[in-house]
């Protein structure tokens, strides 16, 4: 019996830490931060949200639920034409001055690297075939030859 319980035991202990391990694996993906943003502010359509927040409240809400990899917030210098920029490894987050609030827009790493490159693009590398590592560095899916080696 008591073998029995012991072995109940770790399964239970198990399928705990399984389940916390996938609870950590999906707060980090692209898509948990994309459906968070899109459950939080009111959609302006595709990948474009909207706030009566400043930018700066926005951007510290986004980033404390989910710690980007960086961030890179140019409104000190370029006033209503900067914003705040959020890097994650899939996702770039851009929020930006919109009247008294903000526009929040959502893009695969590529598109968000390009479409505010004018902001980021002193600061980050571009981002590899599978965006970027926790570090920031391009991150590339696969291998070629040699690949490992």
């Amino acid at each position: 019996m008591n073998g029995r319980h012991g072995n109940g035991g770790h399964r239970v202990a198990g399928a705990v830490a399984a389940a916390a391990l996938t609870i950590v694996a999906l707060g980090g993906c692209g898509q948990s931060q994309a459906s968070w943003i899109g459950d939080k502010y009111t959609s302006m359509g595709g990948d474009t949200y909207r706030s009566s927040k400043a930018p700066q409240t926005v951007a510290s809400e986004i980033g404390r639920k989910f710690k980007p990899i960086d961030r890179v917030d140019d409104m000190a210098v370029k006033g209503a034409a900067g914003g705040i920029f959020l890097r994650y490894p899939k996702l770039v987050v851009g929020v930006l001055p919109n009247g008294s609030g903000s526009r929040i827009t959502v893009d695969q790493p590529r598109s968000g690297y390009n479409r505010y490159y004018s902001h980021v693009g002193g600061r980050w590398a571009s981002p590899g075939s599978n965006g970027w590592n926790s570090r920031g560095v391009a991150s590339f899916r696969g291998g070629g030859p040699g690949a490992g080696k």
